[in-house]
């Protein structure tokens, strides 16, 4: 993985542009991806849940340094998919429960990014890691768009709401 990932089209304001080469740099040595206030939503709950992700995107970045088995790689994974699918579902009952009316766009987002890891692990479960880069590549995009942008759009909305 080269320091040049694409990044997603829609990564053409705020902090994304500089940051997302960045993340991916990081991670293409092998380097943990720290957390920083960049990342954070402003409420509690998500800002801590985020920080299990990145600490799952880490783990997998350095199993893939270490050039462990595409068995282990899926089994990273495998852990990331279950924390996710908490994760998105907590954010989905807030969703709900403040009537944030761009929800279903962003459960959409939600259901491919789990369709996604789904489809990873599959692949590397029949022993294809060859594909743990585009897994990196992946994350790290999913990374800087899905929180830099699509989780600070809900953010304001839940906040106005008293949500911290």
């Amino acid at each position: 993985m080269s320091a040049g990932v694409p990044l997603p089209s829609s990564a053409t304001s705020g902090p994304l542009p500089s940051m997302g080469p960045a993340l991916a740099e990081m991670a293409a040595k092998g380097q943990p991806i720290p957390w920083t206030p960049l990342l954070s939503v402003g409420i509690d709950s998500i800002d801590s849940q985020h920080r299990v992700l990145l600490a799952y995107i880490n783990q997998l970045s350095a199993t893939i340094a270490r050039g462990q088995s595409a068995a282990t790689l899926a089994d990273v994974i495998a852990g990331l998919e279950s924390y996710t699918r908490l994760h998105f579902r907590h954010e989905e009952r807030l969703f709900a429960l403040y009537h944030w009316a761009e929800s279903e766009d962003h459960q959409q987002g939600h259901r491919h990014f789990e369709a996604q890891l789904r489809s990873f692990r599959e692949r590397l479960d029949s022993g294809d890691s060859a594909l743990a880069r585009d897994v990196m590549r992946f994350l790290i995009a999913w990374l800087a768009e899905h929180i830099l942008e699509d989780d600070m759009a809900y953010s304001a909305h839940l906040r106005e709401h008293g949500v911290r």
